[in-house]
């Protein structure tokens, strides 16, 4: 009974997967071509109207209508901050389905739109975010008790499998950046769904490799001593382009409150920018290629670094809507090829070598977005040799090092600290930080003041089976604790004010489950008072037990949403 029991179980989930897989990977590369070929379309518009070669003036009117469509955009979304894929690492994080539908497809139309105008925006970033989203909604609409780990993990999977051409990336992206654990379950979801969004492409569009670098001969111990001093100038130009983004989204919010004053001090540094160095706009995926065959000379190169971190963060931080991965694509296969081109100018090499510019691509865009093994193996598909995605290796964790040391693990978890979400910790951290200690506390106390004496103290404890007194002072703010043994052999007629211990262990009344914990770890008694800081007053106790109990559920909770 139990073997047929597990079968059918094993029967269901099986295809379960199959059509949640199948679903994503559809509806993921449709999503990756359709945006591809639509920026496409809104640029030839453009030009039709106004002809590119105007360059600043150009600039202006096709980023001045993306502004406009932008800002309507936004109204649409209710004025709420536009979402990425810090937030598709949030909502995989959580245990409940939370994904906000609605803001996640108006996220990917105004990254769209912003990206079709010319400014400097990613297109990863917003089809990861759309797959997430596209997940989080199927997990809502159809009937099936799987965990959420599956749907928004197999629509990640596939927006970068469709969205790079790397099936296998695809997937380990998902698990990497996105879920931060390796999951049986999911697993046949995500594969599904990546391979189905990298079939369709190839299938009907004709789409393989959307970056397709060829291989050009090297010898890897050259490149291996190279990398020691590489890797960590990838590592430095991640950080810098990071702080970069983080810099100029403060100062437009400190100096510049007034959207329309945003807006157009983006558009005309941007149409600067675009009318001298236009290699740095839009998606920028010609460039890229440009620098892996060494197109760019040492200074333009250096250029089109500096204008790519530039142009970027002026985009993202002035009200342009986008992602980071391709940008990051950008300057770190710039900062390859200034790496390459300063040491055939010194020397060191004696021709030009795209494996560098390879391994900067990786290196800074795995310390962006956290993820080093999806780097490596993304290196492998696009390229379809071993020995580039080897010779990325070390340079790739030299830079991912450094950058976890000065900056985080992260972009996007960087972008999550500043709300107050601590990812690092993992989901039970997450939950114990989120769930407030007062929940699990009790008013089962004891509760008398200085002037009372032991014999009263004493009577109180033995009848209700206490062994501890909350003690308040005369204005019935709280003043300290009484534990038992510290009333034995005292004068009953004494004031129990003699044998308070006023610096007991206390939790604020706001206090977080994670913190009670660690109150705990230096507690021994009975219960821990709950105050609140600022009136002083007492407002209930929580036991040792009460705190680890809690403990426990939200592993149990963590352990359903991973393993089960």
């Amino acid at each position: 009974m139990m073997v047929n029991s597990k079968l059918n179980y094993a029967v269901k989930f099986t295809i379960t997967s199959i059509i949640i897989g199948s679903i994503l990977g559809l509806v993921g590369a449709s999503a990756a071509h359709y945006f591809r070929v639509g920026i496409v379309l809104i640029s030839d518009g453009f030009s039709q109207i106004i002809n590119s070669s105007y360059g600043f003036f150009y600039y202006v009117f096709t980023l001045s209508v993306a502004a406009l469509i932008v800002h309507q955009v936004k109204k649409l979304n209710t004025g709420k901050p536009f979402q990425g894929i810090a937030d598709s690492i949030f909502y995989a994080h959580r245990p409940d389905n939370e994904a906000d539908i609605k803001s996640g497809i108006l996220s990917t139309l105004a990254a769209f739109i912003s990206a079709g105008g010319g400014a400097s925006v990613g297109q990863y970033g917003p089809l990861v975010h759309f797959g997430s989203t596209i997940g989080s909604w199927l997990k809502e609409k159809l009937p099936f008790k799987l965990s959420l780990d599956l749907y928004i993990g197999g629509g990640v999977a596939a927006a970068i499998s469709s969205g790079f051409g790397a099936p296998i990336a695809g997937m380990v992206f998902a698990h990497e950046a996105i879920m931060r654990h390796y999951s049986h379950k999911a697993v046949l979801s995500i594969a599904i769904a990546s391979c189905v969004a990298f079939g369709l492409s190839t299938a009907v569009w004709g789409e393989s490799l959307i970056f397709p670098i060829s291989q050009v001969e090297f010898d890897f111990l050259t490149i291996l001593y190279v990398s020691f001093i590489a890797g960590p100038l990838f590592g430095l130009v991640a950080i810098i382009f990071m702080n970069s983004l983080i810099f100029f989204n403060k100062l437009s919010v400190k100096f510049f409150s007034n959207v329309f004053l945003r807006y157009a001090i983006a558009i005309i540094a941007l149409s600067a920018i675009g009318h001298f160095v236009p290699e740095v706009m839009g998606l920028g995926t010609g460039t890229v290629l440009g620098a892996v065959s060494g197109e760019y000379v040492l200074y333009f190169a250096l250029i089109i670094l500096i204008g790519k971190i530039v142009a970027t963060s002026v985009s993202l931080g002035f009200g342009f809507f986008g992602g980071v991965f391709s940008p990051a694509l950008l300057v770190g296969a710039s900062a390859g090829a200034v790496v390459a081109e300063s040491f055939v100018v010194v020397g060191f090499l004696e021709k030009f070598e795209p494996a560098l510019v390879v391994s900067g691509m990786a290196a800074v865009t795995g310390a962006v977005i956290g993820a080093p093994l999806c780097m490596v193996v993304i290196v492998m598909e696009l390229t379809s040799s071993y020995i580039y995605a080897l010779a990325s290796l070390v340079g790739l964790t030299l830079s991912v090092s450094l950058s976890h040391i000065l900056f985080g693990a992260s972009y996007f978890d960087r972008q999550l600290g500043t709300r107050g979400i601590d990812i690092s910790t993992g989901r039970s951290g997450m939950f114990l930080m989120e769930k407030r200690a007062s929940d699990f506390a009790s008013l089962d106390y004891i509760q008398l003041h200085c002037e009372d004496v032991v014999r009263d103290a004493s009577r109180l404890m033995s009848e209700q089976n206490k062994n501890e007194v909350i003690v308040l002072d005369a204005t019935g703010q709280f003043y300290g604790k009484i534990e038992l043994h510290s009333l034995i052999g005292k004068p009953a007629s004494s004031k129990i004010e003699k044998f308070v211990d006023t610096n007991c262990v206390t939790i604020k009344h706001d206090a977080s489950l994670q913190q009670a914990m660690e109150a705990a770890a230096n507690f021994v008694g009975e219960a821990i008072p709950i105050i609140n800081r600022e009136t002083n007053q007492v407002i209930s106790v929580i036991t040792e037990g009460a705190i680890f109990d809690a403990y426990l559920k939200v592993q149990d909770t963590v352990i359903d949403m991973e393993k089960r």
